[in-house]
């Protein structure tokens, strides 16, 4: 069987540019590069992968929700100043080009977040084994017997019968999407 691993790239890009600080490279901030390019040297060493696919959110990824709900995600704020805006975006589009030259499939849909894309890929590539890598909870939901995840955060592995923490509770993994569901109808 087909042994792939899927990507969030935006997730996993964020966690290095907001969570590896300190690293620069002649005054330039690279804790994104490095901690993007460590992770996956690292999973593509552990693992035998017959495919590697980066998903990244398209352009306007939230536009299609926030027709059905217009405050979808209008509370987080990127916080980034000019300088740090510069940074990200350098860093992002060194990353991409690195995964060129690793000849490293990229997927960017204009109006879809990645686990959008993420998602309809599990759907239809049932003959295929595929690890997640992502910590977005949103996507406990694809554990299956084809698809485990691995949260960079956690460094675990969440598959079919495992415990899903969010705050200060656990909870099983296929009880997540009721679970969110019920917390988001209680903040409105």
């Amino acid at each position: 069987m087909v042994k792939t691993l899927l990507i969030d790239g935006d997730n996993l890009f964020k966690i290095g540019f907001h969570g590896v600080k300190e690293y620069y490279h002649n005054g330039n901030h690279i804790g994104a590069i490095y901690h993007f390019v460590n992770t996956l040297r690292r999973f593509l060493h552990e693992h035998n992968f017959d495919k590697v696919i980066v998903v990244w959110d398209g352009n306007d990824n939230a536009i299609e929700r926030r027709r059905i709900f217009p405050e979808y995600k209008m509370n987080r704020r990127d916080g980034l100043n000019e300088i740090k805006k510069d940074s990200f975006n350098w860093q992002k589009k060194r990353v991409r080009e690195y995964l060129e030259e690793m000849f490293i499939r990229q997927v960017m849909l204009d109006g879809c977040e990645s686990d959008d894309v993420i998602s309809y890929y599990c759907q239809i590539s049932a003959d295929e084994n595929k690890i997640i890598l992502s910590a977005d909870k949103d996507l406990t939901q694809l554990i299956s017997e084809n698809v485990t995840i691995y949260s960079p955060i956690a460094k675990e592995y969440l598959k079919i019968g495992s415990k899903i923490k969010i705050g200060d509770i656990s909870i099983p993994h296929q009880n997540v999407v009721t679970y969110l569901t019920n917390l988001f109808s209680i903040q409105i």
